[in-house]
């Protein structure tokens, strides 16, 4: 199918209004003519949902011919969510209840008799280049046409839920590159070769969101799915409440929010909560980070001190042979101590002693300059 008409939006449109516009990101394959669209984390920051922007989650598109070479999910939501009102299914019609994987997506495609695989928005990430390789190890062909898609688990590249020392593939679905149509479950497994599939839960809608409460760990949830002959299913997930809690965590705690937990004693549950019910890893992660930033805070205050109480001696010394004119003159000799150019990372810390200010918030200012470039331990748009 041409990529454009699956849009429903001609080029220029596309270009223009989600390209330019930022709501979808393009990437290119390094040898091959081939680039892959994902939508973009402004998307979800600002809750931006179309038809146009939910294709766009890792298609794969011959630049040459415009014709789609891969077909991954579309964007969907979770159960009772605003984004997933309007979601249309059958409600006498209870759906496929899925296993929820928590890995991340593989789009795999054969481009000149060759397999490669992309992740969600690239054909080179760390997550592409491992799934490639594990995909050539396995002998399985699948039908012309379609799209198979996996689950990557990888003990290095994990989010919340821990599989232990699995390294594997799990294949989700079969898509049709034309309709949209997925394969069957029973087909599905009939196909699988190699490859897992994840588990079937024989249980109805109500069950699934009554299970959902429960206080489940090391799980996160299901994948709701109402099959249609020749088109897409219509897919809704549903966490886990506590898998819920740790994604949070896991995807959005920055080494700035560690810093801010440090520096603002009004936070400090909200660190011992990181460090405390969160997984190990993401424990580890936060840990490491409240080392860094209070060394640093540390070794600020440390020559802070010691610059000012040197500067407070020196400056008796003074006072006992030469009286200052006026408390300005005074303040005057101190500033000269500490506005020389060695001292200029601590100059503002040493006039907040001065003035017997806490030096607590200013050292703080400072170390925040460390999380710059710092983020959350897992960016789930980058896979």
């Amino acid at each position: 199918m041409n990529f454009f008409k699956y849009m429903g939006v001609d080029q220029d449109t596309f270009i223009e209004k989600y390209l330019h516009a930022g709501w979808v990101t393009e990437g290119i394959h390094q040898t091959l003519p081939l680039n892959i669209f994902t939508y973009s984390r402004k998307c979800q920051q600002e809750d931006n949902w179309n038809s146009v922007i939910s294709k766009c989650r890792g298609i794969v598109v011959d630049r040459r011919t415009g014709e789609i070479v891969a077909r991954p999910f579309e964007k969907f939501h979770n159960y009772g969510s605003p984004q997933a009102e309007g979601t249309l299914f059958d409600a006498r019609v209870q759906p496929t209840v899925w296993e929820k994987m928590d890995g991340f997506m593989v789009t795999a495609f054969k481009y000149e008799g060759v397999w490669h695989a992309a992740s969600k928005s690239s054909f080179h990430s760390i997550h592409a280049k491992w799934a490639t390789a594990e995909l050539r190890k396995h002998a399985n062909d699948f039908p012309e046409g379609w799209t198979p898609v996996f689950e990557g688990l990888h003990p290095d590249l994990r989010i919340v839920v821990n599989y232990g020392d699995r390294k594997e593939l799990v294949l989700l679905t079969l898509i049709n590159n034309e309709t949209g149509e997925e394969m069957m479950p029973a087909k599905l497994r009939s196909l699988s070769g190699d490859y897992n599939t994840p588990d079937q839960h024989l249980i109805t809608l109500a069950e699934a969101k009554e299970h959902t409460l429960d206080d489940v760990k090391n799980d996160e949830g299901y994948v709701l799915t109402w099959y249609q002959d020749g088109k897409p299913p219509v897919r809704l997930k549903m966490k886990y409440v506590e898998y819920l809690r740790l994604h949070r965590m896991v995807c959005g705690v920055s080494p700035k929010r560690i810093w801010e937990s440090l520096s603002q004693p009004h936070l400090a549950a909200e660190l011992r909560e990181y460090l405390d019910n969160s997984t190990p890893w993401f424990a580890a992660f936060v840990r490491k980070w409240a080392k860094i930033l209070t060394a640093r805070h540390d070794e600020l205050q440390q020559q802070a001190t010691e610059v000012y109480l040197k500067t407070v001696a020196d400056m008796g010394r003074r006072i006992a042979v030469v009286e200052f004119a006026n408390l300005g003159a005074y303040r005057k000799a101190y500033a000269l101590e500490f506005t020389k150019p060695e001292n200029e990372k601590i100059r503002a810390i040493l006039f907040a002693m001065l003035d017997g200010k806490d030096a607590a918030p200013v050292i703080w200012k400072q170390v925040k300059e460390l999380t710059a470039d710092g983020n959350p331990m897992i960016n789930s748009h980058a896979f």
